[in-house]
């Protein structure tokens, strides 16, 4: 891994804070890749946190600040269908404390001591700052952006994502498609502009499976496949901006046109590729020549 001076950009933030912050962050950014009509809806219609959301956060809290996972989140065993349970979580909520199932407190900690076990990925929580708060204007068109890093090092950005599987090539795919490259891409251009630095830091990916044994992999992402994702997250950006100047907002585009069954539904069968040769005359080679 490269080395680079020691930096400390960024501003140290609730979530709700940050949250509450102006700019374009990537959790939205992102539904651009389907059309600008779904964009708008995200941005309008920001998604309620769910269990497997709170999960997440609280994975992330015990991985990254273990020291303020204890004072963050609280654990219910029995059920919380009861008044006991409910006085329990109002409780809970004033004193801005999580409620987790005993289940996913474990799943947490278990986590969190898979990641940590790694040589790689231990070596570099040493010493760093965790959920760091990222603001900053795009250059090239001034669009406000925002973002938050999971864990920045002197040398490195790192982030935390769960996963069904470690393999490399089944997470190639599953990190494409799900953004992964071009939040990376944000994320390193926003370090760079609000740092005043110009460093385009390293970006690695721990990948850990939700599932025990929870096997987890630290991925240092590609120059090559990053340069494509930053080309598709600058060209998002640039159709925010037009969208936002026109207020015009479609949808995916083509609006029309035509559609064709998927290949397997008319491909033929073997035996409807069987050449029936049934009447024909079979030729003498010898008399052929």
């Amino acid at each position: 891994m490269p080395r680079s001076r020691k930096t400390q950009p960024g501003k140290s933030m609730k979530f709700s804070e940050y949250a509450a912050a102006p700019g374009c962050n990537f959790s939205t950014l992102k539904h651009m890749a389907k059309s600008p009509l779904h964009y708008k809806y995200a941005l309008e219609n920001p998604p309620e946190e769910t269990p497997a959301m709170l999960l997440g956060r609280a994975t992330h809290t015990a991985v990254f600040e273990p020291e303020r996972f204890q004072l963050e989140y609280a654990v219910w065993s029995g059920s919380r269908r009861t008044n006991v349970y409910k006085e329990f979580a109002k409780e809970c909520e004033l004193q801005g404390r999580s409620v987790l199932r005993d289940d996913e407190y474990e799943t947490a900690l278990a986590i969190r001591n898979a990641v940590r076990g790694i040589p790689a990925v231990a070596e570099h929580l040493e010493k760093g700052r965790p959920e760091v708060s990222l603001f900053w204007r795009y250059p090239p068109t001034g669009v406000e952006c925002k973002g938050r890093l999971d864990w920045i090092a002197s040398n490195a950005i790192l982030d935390l994502k769960t996963t069904t599987s470690i393999d490399e090539g089944w997470f190639a795919q599953q990190a494409w498609k799900m953004g992964y490259f071009h939040q990376a891409a944000m994320y390193q251009e926003g370090f760079s502009v609000a740092s005043g630095k110009g460093i385009m830091l390293p970006f690695g990916i721990i990948a850990v499976e939700r599932k025990p044994p929870h096997a987890c992999r630290l991925f240092w992402l590609d120059e090559e496949s990053m340069e494509k994702a930053w080309g598709e997250y600058v060209t998002w950006l640039e159709n925010v901006l037009e969208c936002n100047k026109t207020d015009n907002w479609p949808g995916p585009e083509p609006s029309e046109e035509t559609l064709a069954a998927p290949a397997w539904a008319t491909a033929r069968s073997e035996e409807e590729t069987i050449v029936d040769f049934n009447g024909l005359e079979e030729i003498d080679d010898r008399k052929a020549g």
